[in-house]
């Protein structure tokens, strides 16, 4: 899951989920059907080749049910017990339910353009922004900001004196070209980036790595309310860190916002 976050002129929040039809043992719980991964042998949901209502990427997110089998069985009764007489397939009812672990947000006010007019007066409020959004999970989350495919690394994430992280990245907003259309990408100044969920206040993150099986890199991670599954208000304070005396010009800031389950 990638999404640029652009801190320029614009900042943008989204999140999204990459899928794979085709028969899998390391895919959704759908696709595991019928593989060595399925977790119950009593019933194969593709049994007799079907894929699906639609056989398209669908079918691992929504609802659906498939019924199959059947079964004679017929016997006249001695004093003992049952005599039977015949029987095809089975009378047995078998019953299997996949719930796939799902995840889905909403962020509004996320796109977001500074502007300092006049760097010496811009008070903390003119070099801040809040975004408001929101997510629904029925498995632990963590949410993050992923700086993979950049040259930022741990180094860059800068930590307070009993080693925690602070949110505050090195560097982050990063020149383009100033009034005259000259190159500044030498000029940078950093970023602090917090987030709130329900009203537990500003949190940092607290961890920098890899999630999500490994798939996603080099991310700050905020583990929200524990790990705890459900629906939540969540909020990104986004704050400029600009010197008393930053160089003009145009700056911008690209990582991009991910969400990893607690796994």
């Amino acid at each position: 899951m990638k999404y640029a976050l652009t801190l320029l002129a614009v900042l943008g929040f989204a999140c999204g989920l990459a899928w794979a039809q085709a028969q899998d043992p390391d895919g959704t719980l759908w696709q595991q059907e019928g593989t060595t991964n399925d977790g119950y042998d009593g019933i194969n949901g593709r049994e007799g080749g079907y894929n699906g209502p639609t056989g398209q990427p669908q079918d691992s997110w929504t609802n659906w049910k498939y019924q199959y089998g059947g079964g004679t069985w017929s016997a006249v009764y001695r004093k003992d017990g049952w005599l039977e007489i015949s029987s095809s397939g089975d009378s047995k009812i078998d019953i299997e339910c996949d719930i796939e672990m799902y995840y889905e947000e909403s962020f509004s006010n996320n796109k977001i353009y500074f502007h300092l007019g006049n760097l010496y007066t811009a008070t903390a409020a003119d070099k801040t922004a809040i975004v408001d959004g929101s997510f629904r999970s029925n498995n632990g989350m963590y949410i993050g900001i992923s700086f993979d495919g950049t040259s930022k690394t741990a180094d860059d994430m800068l930590e307070d004196g009993s080693g925690n992280y602070t949110g505050e990245v090195k560097d982050a907003m990063v020149g383009t070209i100033d009034v005259l259309g000259r190159d500044i990408s030498s000029e940078s100044f950093n970023v602090k980036i917090l987030l709130a969920w329900d009203g537990s206040g500003w949190q940092p993150p607290v961890d920098f790595g890899t999630g999500a099986s490994g798939t996603i890199l080099n991310t700050l991670w905020w583990l929200v309310n524990n790990g705890e599954k459900g629906s939540y208000n969540v909020q990104w304070k986004i704050e400029l860190l600009p010197a008393e005396d930053q160089a003009d010009g145009n700056y911008k800031f690209d990582p991009a916002v991910v969400a990893a389950p607690v796994l």
